[in-house]
């Protein structure tokens, strides 16, 4: 009884571990496939290499509804969020903003084949290590421009502030 115990213990010091070391593990700001979306607390897969547990950013909760507990992307490739100017923001109710995102020329070109080559799966858009918003690719973005919608005051504010350090200026 006692080893079953220990061994029980051992285990959830393992999980524990395994997940700090998770939060603690950043990737690059940008959007990822969404291999999976955990909706109950109980549920422990084992990932893949290519797989990273990340949890949803608690001011988007609009987008979220406290829905899903974590989401599960893949890091085999992603389009790096990197932008050619400043994010602007426009108002879509009297709650509500929109940002516009203009991503620099060799991001563009990686949105517009992970697109193509993705249309009808979930992608989720990673900032600081945490979802902000998840999206259905629903046909390839050619343009370069991304919008994030129905965003509250609060997390547009935020993410208006973390993106615009994301500006890649290059000298010409």
């Amino acid at each position: 009884m006692f080893r079953i115990i220990l061994a029980a213990l051992t285990i959830c010091i393992s999980l524990r571990s395994l997940a700090q070391t998770q939060s603690v593990y950043t990737i690059p700001d940008g959007l990822y496939l969404i291999a999976k979306i955990d909706t109950a607390a109980a549920q422990v897969d084992t990932l893949s290499s290519k797989q990273i547990s990340i949890y949803f950013n608690k001011l988007f909760e609009d987008f979220n509804s406290d829905e899903y507990l974590r989401i599960i992307i893949d890091t085999t490739e992603y389009v790096p969020l990197e932008l050619a100017k400043a994010p602007t923001t426009e108002q879509q109710t009297e709650a509500k903003k929109k940002l516009l995102l203009s991503l620099t020329k060799e991001a563009s070109e990686k949105l517009k084949s992970f697109t193509t080559n993705h249309v009808m799966n979930r992608v989720a858009l990673v900032v600081d290590g945490e979802v902000l918003t998840m999206h259905k690719i629903r046909e390839p973005i050619t343009s370069g421009q991304l919008q994030i919608s129905r965003c509250n005051d609060n997390a547009c504010e935020r993410l208006y502030v973390t993106l615009k350090d994301n500006i890649k200026t290059r000298k010409k």
